[in-house]
């Protein structure tokens, strides 16, 4: 029992170490030009430890974006808005919203992640097929996510106003497509 509790604390140690090197070169570096050997280099940790948690910097980004999506609390007033719209939880995600490289596999892991919910509900909406719907989403996500990006996620009245402008302009296209559909 002891022994086990000793090694959870070492990979939770090792894990934040790994982590830790990650935000800092994301922000002196950037993704693309950061390694696997640069992260082990900052964490202080040998390649064979990096590859025990992870396959390789894709993975660990994965990872960290899955996490950051989770932690992104929902808008004031609204616990069912899209994570499109939900702002980064802390500055460490705020980060991964500058790196190009990584707003691209962010925007991935949001159709991921919300398609499962949200094509049903625009084929309610709309009428539209499966496919058709699907398209409409991905159009949606990526539009949420780079209005917002240059806000720079920053809540209060504009953030909030740009939210509400979003929601009602994905509503009148909902019900256009409703109409046009019921055709």
């Amino acid at each position: 029992m002891k022994d086990e509790k000793r090694a959870d604390r070492r990979t939770r140690y090792t894990l934040s170490v790994i982590r830790e090197a990650f935000f800092q070169l994301l922000k002196e570096i950037g993704f693309s030009k950061m390694t696997v050997a640069d992260i082990c280099r900052r964490a202080d940790i040998n390649r064979e430890t990096f590859y025990l948690h992870y396959e390789d910097k894709y993975a660990l980004l994965d990872a960290i974006i899955d996490e950051a999506l989770a932690a992104a609390p929902p808008l004031e007033g609204n616990a069912q808005a899209s994570i499109c719209q939900r702002a980064p939880a802390n500055a460490e995600y705020h980060l991964l919203y500058s790196d190009e490289e990584v707003f691209s596999r962010i925007v991935r892991h949001v159709i991921e992640a919300g398609a499962g919910s949200a094509v049903p509900s625009i084929v309610e909406k709309t009428g539209l097929s499966e496919d058709e719907a699907y398209l409409l989403f991905v159009h949606n996500a990526y539009g949420n996510l780079a209005v917002n990006r240059p806000l720079g996620w920053k809540r209060g009245p504009e953030f909030d106003r740009i939210q509400t402008l979003l929601n009602a302009y994905s509503d009148g296209g909902f019900e256009a497509l409703r109409r046009l559909t019921a055709r």
